[in-house]
């Protein structure tokens, strides 16, 4: 073991010793320690830091592209450790706590860069940021922050000398916490979750040192692979660690049970008026092989078509009042669609939606009573409460979600029919992103006492329980402009339809239709392509690959730009936990549960006024 891993056991020793007798503070201690650490490597492993470094290595393309998604993968876990443990401290409601924990986050970011840049940065390439990381290093010696021995590893050189020295930060990581996993079990109180939580993290470390590890033994001083070292044994060392650790057209297991990523085709239709809905819809479910992958799948599960359990997830909790439909799934369109599978043999077919946000101020608010008001009650499939229907699940990757709508999860076939909307932190919000509420309370994945970020836990969703299908509607109503994913008071109508086999292909797609010529500048399709590969250059669009002519993005100008920009961090600390962004809701169907008070009135509607979801009376 090398020095960090030394200093940081007599550091783990020391901590024993000042809280002997009281394992809650002792635990609490190392929280806020894990998190300083986490953030650090966060920091130091991102992406936009790497990926130039790893342009300089003297080895083929594959090679390097073995090496990058390793290493991606590695900082995808350490982001998701950050948020989990972050979450875990704010829970517990003390002020000054919540303070030391920002304050010791901080540190680790500002710690984070210093080395990344130290490590990656020669000084030619960037000298004032070269000089200002060594002053911080210095600064951190002098005070005992950073051990004398791990000094000497933060210089640039080759990236054999990165790797070996993280396989003991690694290390010094699994044994935080491996402590913290012993003492979650010592003190009462705790959510039920949290020493599994810890183990499920060490384990994760134990992961990253062993990749390390084989990264450092694979290359040579000179950023070259050593003799005897290959594109097929590096990919066979790591595959044994994890395949989600190599790219996905080297994984053996993940591609035959999971279509995302895969690419292929992704069929487009546009009708010329608004009397083609029906008929062009039928088209497009028929033209894009729905009925073929049902029966594929039925094969594969050895069961007769009419033995086949489907699920499929539209979008209508969002709506508030039957003068916009803009952002909810067209339920003629469900119907239709139902009575497709129908004819093709299935006997039952399940409409899952889940309760949102709004549930914690309106009344009237169940997936049922929302259903009934907007017209979902077809006699072609029954419609079941997500929220209700949530069963125990231990996820194989992620943290901070335990459970999964039953329904979904049994489903034979899966299909998710998303509805064409603008996001203002996601740009466009789709067919992806649309299984979100089958898993745990989207709200429980937003605010600031957050143990995991929402993307993370759709990604969660999708590993495990993927959709077969996906359907995007945009044709009559669709909502486009700054907050689109919760109405539009003036909609366009595109007449479009887009599906396919690959929801994030479709996705990727119709958001560079809709202005998203770059599927990383959305958070949620990022972390898609992190997670299960980039299918862009893999798609084959069938139909007009053309931009919606009148859509508005939300960086269609200036103001929704800034807007846009300032949303995310606003809603997290600035909405009231949600309540000042709320739409005109029909109070005759979903009365408030609490009186509206004079400021609260007042400031809504201000609110409506500025993000554009006032309707004109």
């Amino acid at each position: 073991m090398g020095a960090l891993y030394e200093s940081f056991g007599r550091e783990l020793d020391a901590c024993a010793r000042r809280y002997s007798g009281s394992p809650k503070d002792e635990m609490v201690a190392l929280c806020l320690l894990a998190l300083e650490r986490e953030e650090l490597v966060a920091v130091g492993y991102r992406e936009n830091v790497l990926v130039p470094r790893l342009a300089s290595l003297r080895v083929d393309d594959s090679v390097r592209e073995i090496i990058r998604h390793a290493l991606l993968w590695t900082w995808k876990d350490e982001e998701m450790h950050t948020i989990y443990i972050r979450g875990a401290i704010l829970k517990l409601a003390n002020w000054p706590l919540r303070f030391a924990a920002f304050s010791r986050q901080l540190a680790g970011a500002v710690a984070g860069w210093s080395a990344s840049v130290r490590q990656h940065v020669s000084w030619s390439a960037a000298p004032i940021a070269r000089a200002l990381a060594t002053g911080s290093a210095g600064v951190g010696a002098l005070i005992g922050r950073i051990p004398r021995g791990v000094c000497r590893h933060l210089k640039y050189g080759p990236l054999r000398n990165f790797c070996t020295f993280n396989v003991d930060a690694e290390r010094t990581a699994w044994l935080c916490w491996k402590r913290m996993a012993e003492l979650a079990e010592r003190v009462s109180g705790l959510p039920a979750n949290t020493a599994a939580d810890f183990r499920r993290v060490q384990t994760d470390e134990e992961r990253h040192a062993k990749i390390f590890q084989i990264l450092a033994d694979a290359l040579n001083e000179n950023d070259e692979l050593v003799e005897g070292e290959s594109e097929e044994t590096l990919c066979e060392k790591i595959g044994e660690v994890g395949e989600f650790f190599l790219p996905r057209g080297m994984r053996k297991h993940f591609v035959t049970r999971n279509p995302l990523g895969s690419g292929g085709k992704v069929f487009l239709r546009e009708g010329k008026a608004l009397d083609q809905k029906i008929p062009l819809f039928k088209q497009i479910v028929r033209e894009s092989g729905l009925v073929e992958r049902l029966r594929e799948r039925a094969r594969e599960l050895g069961k007769r078509t009419d033995e086949v359990t489907v699920a499929i997830k539209p979008a209508f909790m969002m709506g508030y009042d039957r003068r916009d439909t803009s952002m909810i799934t067209d339920p003629v369109l469900l119907d239709v669609l139902a009575v497709t599978l129908k004819e093709a043999g299935c006997t039952d077919v399940a409409v899952v939606e889940s309760r949102n946000i709004y549930d914690q101020f309106f009344g009237a608010r169940t997936v049922s009573e929302v259903a009934r008001y907007f017209g979902y009650d077809s006699p072609n499939y029954r419609v079941v409460d997500g929220s209700e229907d949530q069963v125990h699940y231990s996820y194989m990757r992620g943290l901070a979600q335990y459970s999964v709508a039953r329904t979904w999860k049994e489903a034979d076939f899966r299909i998710t029919f998303g509805k064409m909307r603008s996001h203002p932190v996601e740009l466009a919000y789709l067919t992806v992103g649309n299984v979100e509420w089958m898993g745990g309370r989207c709200d429980q994945f937003i605010f600031v006492e957050r143990q995991a970020q929402r993307e993370t836990a759709i990604m969660m969703l999708l590993d495990e329980f993927p959709p077969h299908f996906s359907i995007l509607e945009g044709y009559e109503s669709a909502a486009d402009g700054l907050v689109g994913v919760m109405g539009c008071p003036r909609p366009k109508s595109p007449l479009r339809y887009y599906a396919g086999a690959d929801a994030l292909a479709v996705d990727i797609v119709a958001a560079r239709h809709m202005g998203v010529r770059d599927p990383r500048k959305s958070s949620l399709l990022r972390a898609a392509c992190h997670w299960f590969g980039n299918p862009s250059g893999s798609i084959d669009v069938v139909g007009a690959d053309t931009p919606l002519p009148d859509w508005c993005d939300p960086y269609h100008n200036e103001i929704s730009t800034m807007l846009s920009l300032m949303a995310f961090p606003v809603y997290v600390m600035g909405s009231g936990r949600g309540s000042l962004f709320l739409p005109e809701m029909d109070q005759s169907a979903f009365p408030f549960i609490e009186p509206e008070t004079t400021l609260q009135r007042f400031s809504r509607r201000m609110v409506r006024h500025l993000i554009g979801l006032n309707h004109a009376k």
